[in-house]
């Protein structure tokens, strides 16, 4: 009997599997593999019979029965196929049992013994040095990642598996391969080449590119440093998509710990360009994720048999973008209610029941009307009153109230767009960056840890934020305008955004009436 640790997906995290296998007999039989495990766990012997056969690595003989405790847990993955080999490799008497202790291995193997990436390699990083392993086996391509999360965990990358049979176990048997010892990987080893760090908002436009729109920028910044929503809603062309990119380029980069919450979840997913991944994790540059509208609810708040996360998850701690938002489909948007509150999303399923991060920041953009002319200065609009109310009712009440910014947007004269083009416009981004960065350690140091958009009402309520004829034009607000209690809140965490900005202790009259002004716009 031979035990071996490894480890399945289950959301974002990993939980560990204990492999127990033996055989019995001289003849070859059949094969069979216990707990629960799934179509890609039960392939895997053939790959790893044909990955044997090319590398002359002896199969053991007999009858073989493999159990992967517990066995109440389904199992799926390709990550199974490396500590699976090296199982059979030392059942055989390829390589010596006691060379397993103390390593953990994950990879998928090929049919001529190479080793491929397999997704979720955080998860299975932080679940090797949590089971107190000392050394992580995995593919070339993972390794850099895994050098990021493993701590004091020694990383050893391999191309192939004759690598881990004969250069990490130091198996003996007569093999035509050729083999390479791996060498520990150093996290500062998988770093990009600097030229690639220089330029944080590569590929996103800078807000000089906006021209006019002087009440847009000022939301935009405001959206930025407090870590609120905001709905655009304008005629076509307008500048709605742009101010939307553009907010990207004025977000800090994330902390540590925050890049590697968001490293978990888009590795979940499947496996991509490492190098890509390993850029994020110097950059810091927070997620942007514009998903079509033709998105189903399982594709947005997450789903699926077993679940797994959606575009809010992959969003968490950045930017989800909703472009023509009437044009979703209702009841998907209804689902966005509940991670808007919590920061979360919680999917059960018979199977099972998995929670998935979603704390991002909502940016929408919508025409006024059908045909998009409403309130144009030229162009007159088509659409019937009746027609304008049924497609602006596509957007729930409940929806609306979670929207901290509602900004309607004019087109800008063309002779304003075209002025100056020929000059070279300095870039604004960068200097924006630096003054919400110092504004959002502000808000942390004074709120314990959390952005504006995140305060208590009860507390924003107090003579410590808010001053007394500030107070005096809420009410009057609230008596006006019939404002919930969600709406109160969040009219209070606006202004205690633009006190910051403006450098007040305390929120203003004038501070008051400029989130009263930005949260009452019609759409």
């Amino acid at each position: 009997m031979l035990r071996v640790g490894a480890g399945v997906l289950d959301g974002i995290g990993a939980l560990p599997i204990e492999i127990e296998a033996s055989v019995r007999g001289s003849d070859f039989g059949n094969s069979m593999i216990l707990g629960l495990a799934d179509a890609t766990i039960r392939e895997s012997l053939q790959r790893i019979r044909s990955a044997f056969f090319s590398l002359l690595v002896p199969f053991p003989r007999g009858r073989l029965v493999i159990n992967l405790a517990p066995g109440r847990q389904r199992k799926a993955g390709t990550q199974m196929d490396l500590p699976l080999a090296v199982v059979l490799a030392a059942l055989s008497g390829a390589v010596r049992h006691s060379s397993l202790r103390g390593k953990f291995f994950v990879g998928e193997v090929g049919l001529d013994g190479r080793l491929l990436p397999v997704p979720g390699i955080l998860a299975l990083t932080e679940l090797a040095r949590d089971a107190g392993a000392d050394t992580l086996v995995c593919p070339h391509e993972n390794a850099p990642l895994a050098a990021r999360a493993g701590g004091d965990l020694k990383i050893l990358p391999c191309g192939e598996l004759i690598d881990v049979l004969a250069g990490v176990l130091g198996g003996r048997w007569k093999s035509l391969r050729e083999v390479h010892v791996p060498q520990p990987l150093d996290w500062e080893e998988a770093r990009p080449h600097p030229s690639l760090l220089e330029d944080f908002g590569r590929e996103i436009p800078d807000l000089s590119r906006v021209k006019g729109q002087e009440r847009a920028r000022l939301a935009l910044c405001l959206t930025a440093a407090g870590g609120h929503n905001l709905l655009m809603s304008g005629p076509p062309g307008c500048g709605k998509t742009l101010l939307a990119r553009c907010l990207q380029g004025i977000l800090p980069p994330l902390p540590e710990d925050q890049r590697l919450e968001v490293l978990r979840i888009r590795t979940t997913r499947g496996v991509e360009n490492q190098r890509d991944l390993c850029e994020f994790l110097h950059l810091g540059r927070p997620p942007f994720r514009a998903p079509h509208h033709t998105i189903s609810n399982a594709g947005l708040v997450g789903g699926g048999s077993p679940p797994g996360p959606g575009e809010v998850s992959f969003a968490h701690r950045g930017i989800l973008f909703l472009d023509e938002l009437p044009e979703f489909q209702r009841a998907c948007l209804e689902t966005l209610r509940q991670p808007l509150e919590t920061g979360q999303v919680s999917i059960s399923r018979s199977k099972g029941r998995a929670i998935f991060p979603a704390d991002f920041q909502l940016i929408a953009a919508m025409n006024p009307c059908p045909c998009g002319r409403l309130g144009h200065p030229r162009l007159p609009c088509t659409d019937t009153p009746a027609a304008i109310r049924r497609y602006r009712a596509r957007i729930s009440g409940p929806l609306l109230d979670r929207m901290d910014l509602r900004l309607d947007l004019s087109p800008v004269p063309a002779n304003k767009i075209l002025e100056d083009s020929g000059a070279s416009m300095p870039p604004q981004s960068p200097q924006l960056r630096t003054k919400i960065h110092a504004l959002q350690e502000l808000q942390r140091e004074r709120n314990g840890g959390c952005l504006n958009a995140k305060l208590s009402e009860i507390e924003l309520r107090g003579s410590k934020h808010l001053v007394e004829a500030a107070r005096k034009l809420l009410v009057r607000a609230c008596l006006r305008d019939e404002l919930s209690a969600r709406g109160i809140a969040r009219v209070l965490r606006t202004a205690r955004t633009m006190a910051d900005w403006e450098g007040h202790e305390r929120i203003r009259e004038e501070d008051l009436g400029t989130a009263l002004h930005f949260y009452r716009r019609e759409v």
